[in-house]
């Protein structure tokens, strides 16, 4: 029996590999069946880099607002000169879950928390419903509840995000795990007592981390004293 009870997971960067910047670009020029050759993408990602994007696409609470997300990417795309065309599909690629493809070890490592009594709750900063993305993938069955923070009006690392991932499975702070890849909102956990595992950034779908979580759900019969944690 696993020493936790839940296990709250991130979704980008822990569970599942994003677009780069040169994908997104590609995919959306694709989509348009314009030239999308390496060239023709320097083209679009200079301009994107002139308008400083990158930073302004951080915006806090994009992802607890959907209106606020659309509002910035649309006055983003338009500062840097892209037509509105591209601008709308670059927009849907970035808002498609499809796109974010998950780790080789993502379903092994859900599937046996489940096997081993473990609760899985997805804790994400997103923006869109998420969960067809898990049941296309085939992992939807082994996930007992989703804390998005556009349901929830709060990102990360607002407490109440994990609360509310807390809440769903019915554990508390201190009988659960979370693992995610960025100590500056999945830290928010530690916050409410839950001991947080922080793992590089999933860069490709052969990276194999969760075995270092799954390592942590399994080290011990039953939770730990309050005092040891």
């Amino acid at each position: 029996m696993s020493m936790f009870k839940a296990v709250l997971v991130d979704w980008r960067g822990t569970l599942a590999v994003t677009l780069t910047e040169e994908q997104w670009i590609a995919t959306a020029l694709n989509r348009l069946d314009r030239p999308a050759s390496p060239s023709d993408v320097t083209v679009v990602r200079t301009r994107l880099e002139e308008v400083d994007a990158g930073e302004r696409l951080l915006t806090p609470g994009m992802d607890a607002d959907p209106d606020l997300h659309r509002r910035v990417f649309a006055k983003v795309l338009s500062d840097a000169g892209l037509d509105p065309d591209l601008s709308e599909v670059l927009y849907q690629v970035e808002s498609e879950p499809a796109h974010d493809l998950f780790a080789d070890d993502a379903l092994p490592f859900l599937a046996r928390a489940r096997e081993a009594g473990v609760r899985v709750a997805i804790v994400s900063d997103v923006h869109v419903d998420i969960r067809p993305g898990f049941d296309s993938a085939g992992l939807g069955g082994h996930v007992d509840a989703y804390a998005l923070s556009y349901e929830h009006g709060v990102e990360k690392p607002d407490p109440r995000l994990f609360e509310a991932a807390l809440d769903m499975v019915g554990v508390r702070p201190e009988e659960a795990l979370m693992v995610g890849d960025r100590h500056t909102h999945d830290g928010g956990a530690a916050a409410l007592g839950v001991t947080t595992l922080i793992l590089p950034p999933l860069r490709a779908r052969a990276d194999r981390r969760l075995h270092l979580a799954e390592a942590l759900l399994h080290a011990a019969e039953g939770p730990l004293p309050a005092g040891d944690r």
